[in-house]
């Protein structure tokens, strides 16, 4: 009696797995008719992956903001005119690098999947009718972006010298004899560190800092915007880049802050000038350093 209940239990096992099995695979198939829709313009491919009651939409990301904006939405009826419109116009593309099916959960009836393809990512949701798999509702974002291996980078931060107080109503004053002489200092302080790059808000006082230390590398200077930063996109154009970035009381930490993503360092007294924060980004770590140097 025992072996036979561990006999039957062994087959229900086997019928589950292959059940599975067979549903994976139908749903792969599925995505895939509905990227060589989009892709070869072929609205077959699409019937045979959406359901009539389709519901899609999506977020684009904003170049100059970095920001993800929504998306219009799309019908069954808009999706077959759009597949179609790409036919007519012939663009088409066979494309297989940028392309790829993941199953992610498997219900009785409903299914969740990720397509990644050239135009970004889908979240879909499918459901199964008379033993056929079919998609319900997408939301998804773009472009695609290709996935960024972290190398070393390496960020010195400071404020800017010392600048001439003497007109309270310039907002934007040169640096004083001494704060040229910190900005001097800088250069010969960072001497051995070899830069690709020097950032720089776009005011005097900040300029005439970054000065000697971009001409000491034979960089021009970049401005930045510290109101209107996004960090992440910052960290990629840097990625396994030295830089060197010139900021203010308030920016300098908040930038430092952004790198590491945590908020460790609060604003720099207004009578400082020395303090030097250093981050290292890694693969696995980030970490932060503050010395003050006089």
């Amino acid at each position: 009696m025992k072996s036979f209940l561990t006999a039957l239990l062994l087959m229900l096992s086997i019928s589950i797995y292959a059940q599975n099995t067979s549903d994976k695979t139908q749903i792969e198939t599925t995505l895939n008719n509905y990227i060589d829709a989009f892709y070869k313009g072929d609205t077959t491919k699409l019937k045979l992956a959406i359901k009539p009651r389709l519901n899609k939409f999506g977020y684009w990301k904003n170049k100059e903001s970095g920001n993800y904006e929504y998306y219009a939405h799309m019908s069954y009826e808009k999706a077959m005119e759009f597949v179609q419109k790409m036919k007519d116009e012939g663009k088409t593309r066979d494309e297989n690098k940028i392309r790829n099916v993941e199953v992610l959960d498997i219900g009785n009836h409903v299914a969740s999947a990720k397509v990644t393809a050239a135009w970004g990512i889908d979240y879909v949701q499918l459901s199964k009718d008379n033993g056929q798999w079919m998609i319900e509702q997408v939301i998804w974002e773009g472009p695609y972006e290709k996935a960024i291996t972290q190398k070393i980078s390496t960020y010195y931060l400071i404020r800017h010298a010392e600048k001439d107080q003497s007109d309270k109503s310039n907002r934007n004053p040169h640096l004083k004899e001494k704060g040229i002489e910190r900005a001097k200092n800088w250069s010969n302080i960072l001497k051995d560190v070899k830069f690709d790059a020097v950032y720089s808000t776009d005011y005097h006082r900040t300029k005439e800092t970054a000065m000697p230390t971009a001409n000491a590398n034979n960089l021009e200077l970049k401005f930045y915007d510290p109101r209107n930063m996004n960090i992440e996109n910052f960290r990629k154009d840097t990625n396994g880049k030295t830089v060197l970035i010139v900021g203010h009381s308030n920016t300098t930490p908040m930038f430092t802050n952004g790198l590491i993503g945590e908020k460790k360092y609060k604003m720099i007294d207004e009578s400082n000038n020395a303090n030097l924060y250093i981050v290292t980004i890694s693969k696995d770590s980030k970490t932060s350093t503050l010395l003050k140097v006089d």
